[in-house]
């Protein structure tokens, strides 16, 4: 039942933002979820008609996400060229989420938001530490765009408490 109600939800907000692409919508309703155990949480759709930080993406940062990971374009797009040095797929695809597979070192991961003002705050788990570069975004007018880069390290000594 969950694909029909974010579906419903998502029109709903549309209807609210009707300029606003999938990726933005997708990231409404995303960051304005309730946390649980899997996925994004449970749906806020009142909260994400005015959600404070919108992540957005392009037709295009899809396709590089979809030549990131290795996937033919042959049928989404064979005009589209994959450039040939690609970094890792989380730095193409702007998402509200971050997951790093078997994080033995230091990951940095780039992101562009529309957003108000937002400050940075993380609880990472133990082991690990996370920080992002400006930890304060200040935006002047609706539809400015800044990005900012998460760091994700794992620390490889515990200290001991």
């Amino acid at each position: 039942m969950a694909c029909p109600h974010v579906f419903a939800a998502a029109a709903l907000l549309k209807a609210v933002h009707p300029t606003w692409c999938s990726a933005a919508l997708r990231s409404a309703l995303m960051t304005t979820a309730t946390p649980f155990a899997y996925g994004s949480g449970h749906l806020r759709p009142t909260k994400a008609a005015d959600p404070g930080l919108v992540y957005d993406a392009s037709y295009t940062d899809y396709l590089l996400y979809l030549c990131s990971t290795g996937s033919s374009l042959q049928r989404v797009d064979p005009k589209f060229k994959c450039p040939k040095a690609l970094p890792t797929a989380f730095n193409y695809l702007n998402y509200p989420s971050i997951a790093i597979h078997k994080l033995s070192g230091t990951v940095i991961s780039q992101t562009l938001v529309l957003a108000r003002v937002c400050f940075f705050a993380a609880r990472p788990p133990m082991g690990f530490s996370i920080m992002a570069s400006p930890s304060v975004l200040s935006f002047d007018h609706v539809g400015q765009k800044k990005g900012f880069t998460i760091t994700v390290k794992a620390i490889t000594q515990m200290q001991q408490a």
